[in-house]
C-alpha cells in the first residue's frame, strides 16, 4: 500500500487532485449524450447561392453503412464505432473555372460525442480554428466542422477555392443543421488547468490501446514541463467501472508495472504503477469512471 501524506503531494498528486475535483463537480452519472436530431443530412446540403458564380455539379450521392467503403476505401472503418449511418456527398464547380471545385461530405453519426470524436480524429492544434458549428477548423484546401450529431468536411477537388467559398458553404450547412452548437457535456471532464487546447479527443473503442479502456476522452498536457497524457474512460455504470479499473491492475501486474493501490477515507481508490507503453501512471477510479495520468517519470 502507498501511504500519502498532504504535506508532501508532488505537483503530480496536485495535477491529479485537480482532475478529481473538476470530476466530481460535474454530474456523474449523466448518461453519454444522445443524438438530438433526426434530420436528414441531404436537407441540409447548401444551394448553389453559398457563393456567387457556383453551382451544383449533377447530383448528391448518399452512402450507408454498407457501401461507405466505396467512397472512402481503407477509411471507412474508423467510422463505425461512432455511431455512422448515412453520409450525404455533394459536388460544387466554379462556373468560370472548371478546374476549381469544392466536395462537401456531411456525415450522419451516432451522437454529438460520437461526432466530436470523429473531428477530433481529424483536428490539428496547429491548424487554424474557425467558429463554426460547434468547432471547427480550416486551411488551404480544407474545412471541418461538427455539430449536433453530424462532422461535415469540405475539401477542394482540382484548384483550391477561395478561403471565403470554404466558409460560405460551411455555415451555409451549419444554419440547416438543426439542434444548438455546444460541444458535448462529457468534454468537461477533461477540461482541466495543465491541459493543451485542441488536444482533447473521443475514441469510440480501445482507449490507449487497451480493449479493456472501451470508450473515453484523452487530452495532452505538461507536469514541469514535461509532457504527459490525461484520460477518462466512460463506463455505464460504477460496476463497470470497478472491473475496468480492475483489469488495468492486474494487466500492469502481469507486465511488471509493480502497480500499487491506496485508497482513502472517503473510499476513493489510487493506483499508481508503470506501464509498458506509457511509463508511470497515476489513476483513479470514481462513480461510473476511471481517469488518470500516463507518462509520468515518477508517478
Amino acid at each position: 500500500m502507498i501511504r500519502t501524506r498532504t504535506s508532501r503531494l508532488t505537483k503530480t498528486s496536485q495535477f491529479i487532485t485537480i482532475i478529481a475535483f473538476v470530476f466530481l463537480q460535474i454530474f456523474l452519472s449523466f448518461p453519454l449524450t444522445l443524438c438530438a436530431s433526426s434530420e436528414s443530412p441531404e436537407r441540409m446540403l447548401p444551394s448553389a447561392a453559398f457563393s456567387k458564380g457556383w453551382a451544383l455539379d449533377g447530383k448528391a450521392t448518399t452512402y450507408t453503412k454498407d457501401t461507405l467503403y466505396t467512397y472512402i476505401n481503407g477509411e471507412a472503418e474508423l467510422y463505425m464505432p461512432y455511431g455512422f449511418s448515412k453520409l450525404v456527398s455533394a459536388l460544387y464547380k466554379e462556373q468560370r473555372d472548371s478546374d476549381t471545385a469544392l466536395v462537401a461530405d456531411i456525415f450522419q453519426m451516432g451522437s454529438i460525442i460520437d461526432a466530436f470524436g470523429i473531428y477530433s480524429y481529424y483536428r490539428d492544434p496547429a491548424i487554424e480554428k474557425i467558429k463554426i458549428g460547434s468547432d471547427g477548423f480550416i486551411d488551404e484546401s480544407q474545412l471541418m466542422f461538427y455539430k449536433d450529431h453530424y462532422f461535415v468536411r469540405l475539401s477542394a477537388s482540382g484548384e483550391n477555392p477561395e478561403r471565403d467559398v470554404f466558409v460560405s458553404c460551411a455555415e451555409a450547412i451549419a444554419k440547416k443543421i438543426p439542434g444548438k452548437s455546444a460541444p458535448p457535456e462529457e468534454l468537461a471532464l477533461i477540461k482541466v488547468p495543465g491541459l493543451v487546447p485542441g488536444t482533447e479527443k473521443y475514441t469510440a473503442q480501445s482507449v490507449l490501446g487497451y480493449a479493456f479502456f472501451k470508450k473515453g476522452l484523452t487530452a495532452d498536457g505538461a507536469l514541469s514541463g514535461k509532457p504527459v497524457k490525461a484520460f477518462v474512460i466512460l463506463d455505464k455504470s460504477a460496476k463497470d467501472a470497478t472491473t475496468t479499473f480492475n483489469k488495468y491492475f492486474a494487466y500492469l501486474k502481469e507486465k511488471g508495472g509493480k502497480p500499487q493501490l491506496n485508497k482513502s477515507t472517503s473510499g476513493t481508490v489510487t493506483l499508481a504503477g508503470r506501464d509498458p507503453l506509457y511509463k508511470g501512471v497515476l489513476v483513479r477510479r470514481s462513480g461510473r469512471y476511471v481517469f488518470g495520468i500516463t507518462n509520468l517519470n515518477t508517478p
